[in-house]
């Protein structure tokens, strides 16, 4: 079996107050990242994905279980050069211009003077900064997270560990981003993604983890999430008293919300009859759509602690 990116058995942190009383902000967290995915990692605030991040990272030691980084302990060096980190918080002087930033980070990540003169333009190129000479102190929010994103890929790493990548970010941005980890997770790399855009998550992730109150809430693909309710809705061109009638011979009280129908259909056939009954009237039928949860509408229930 292949050796996953992360690895995480029975992980359990707790923090001691002034007065030595323990907080626990992770309760027994159980996951596994495979290599070559997008993963992303959900949680209300408080849910202990800071604290599992820092693990991970090797900044902060672990209460009890295990961790692994690409087959190794989180703390161990050589894994760590094999990791690009872009933290939901970057600190940047004011006076230090993008290329200057690189260097000095590439160099503190072990990256050879002559491949950062190849791959500095290159990632610029790649993050949409090319060509900006200004200082740190004039980018905007969304400058900052496509600088952070090209120090995070300066080592070529293994495994790319995100948190919050398209915050700040306008659509045109966050898109290019969504296009970026594609292009990345195609290339072979890992990317642990932690963010509170819902939308992103659903659109680029191939696993997703809920984390509540220190604990693996819900473990799934993005479609399993976001599977359907059983629901449908039906629009039509016109809703007159013809069609109102063809639909109440096949479903009990149906209710009409302006052009459209939603229903549960009983099965198939039911469905079918439906549409078959409003053609005969005949109405135009502009469509036919499953109702399905969207990311944040699951996200909710779990941590409203609803059944989803």
């Amino acid at each position: 079996m292949t050796i996953p990116a992360i690895e995480t058995q029975d992980l359990h942190k707790k923090y001691l107050t002034l007065r030595r009383k323990e907080v626990p902000a992770l309760n027994g967290v159980t996951l596994r990242v495979e290599r070559g995915t997008i993963f992303g990692l959900l949680g209300p605030n408080g849910a202990g994905k800071t604290t599992l991040l820092k693990i991970l990272l090797g900044l902060c030691d672990l209460t009890s279980g295990s961790a692994s980084l690409l087959g190794n302990n989180p703390g161990d060096t050589a894994a760590r050069r094999r990791v690009g980190y872009l933290p939901e918080q970057m600190r940047l002087p004011d006076y230090i211009k993008a290329p200057a930033f690189l260097r000095y980070m590439g160099r503190l990540n072990g990256v050879h003077g002559a491949e950062l003169k190849k791959r500095i333009p290159a990632l610029l190129e790649q993050v949409g900064l090319a060509g900006v000479k200004k200082p740190a102190k004039a980018y905007s929010k969304g400058m900052l997270q496509r600088l952070g994103l090209a120090q995070a890929l300066l080592n070529d790493p293994e495994l790319l560990i995100l948190d919050e990548p398209t915050d700040g970010l306008d659509p045109v941005g966050r898109k290019q981003v969504r296009d970026l980890l594609q292009a990345l997770r195609a290339a072979g790399k890992t990317i642990f993604l932690n963010s509170h855009m819902l939308s992103e998550v659903e659109l680029v992730c191939d696993q997703v983890v809920i984390l509540h109150q220190g604990l693996v809430a819900r473990q799934a693909t993005p479609d399993e999430f976001t599977r359907g309710t059983g629901e449908c809705i039906i629009r039509v061109a016109q809703v007159t008293d013809a069609v109102r009638a063809a639909a109440a011979s096949v479903v009990a009280r149906p209710e009409w919300k302006d052009s459209t129908l939603r229903f549960a259909p009983r099965d198939r056939a039911q469905l079918n009859a439906l549409i078959d009954k409003l053609r005969s009237v005949p109405v135009e039928i502009e469509s036919v759509e499953p109702v399905k949860n969207s990311l944040e509408q699951f996200f909710l229930q779990v941590v409203a602690g609803g059944q989803a």
